[in-house]
């Protein structure tokens, strides 16, 4: 199982997947937006986007997720953010998962055993 989580500062980034850690999952990371995360054919299992910085960027990311079939199995969980961003993105994504740091983990584990079953 691979996650990838996204947040647009590369400190806080390192401290919000240390909790993810204990989870023994692979956990790929991106923060910079001098560049674009890159995939090529290894997809994450679960997609994890920050809203608490540029949540524009995050959804933008979830968008380009989600614009191709083969893609739109991917579970998307937009973490924290501001009320009226967090509001602003269920608007436009309303499938995805919505949480904060502290329920992560939970959150995660549930996926990942929902998603496992045949």
């Amino acid at each position: 199982m691979t996650l990838f989580y996204l947040h647009w500062n590369e400190q806080e980034l390192k401290e919000r997947i240390t909790p993810l850690r204990e989870l023994k999952y692979t956990i790929l990371s991106h923060w910079s937006t001098e560049d674009t995360a890159k995939f090529g054919n290894a997809l994450p299992d679960i997609f994890i986007i920050s809203l608490d910085r540029l949540p524009s960027h995050g959804r933008q990311y979830a968008q380009w997720l989600w614009e191709a079939k083969k893609r739109q199995h991917i579970p998307v969980v937009f973490v924290d953010g501001k009320p009226n961003k967090v509001q602003e993105t269920k608007l436009k994504f309303p499938k995805a998962i919505y949480t904060d740091s502290s329920q992560l983990n939970e959150v995660i584990k549930k996926l990942v055993d929902t998603t496992a079953k045949p």
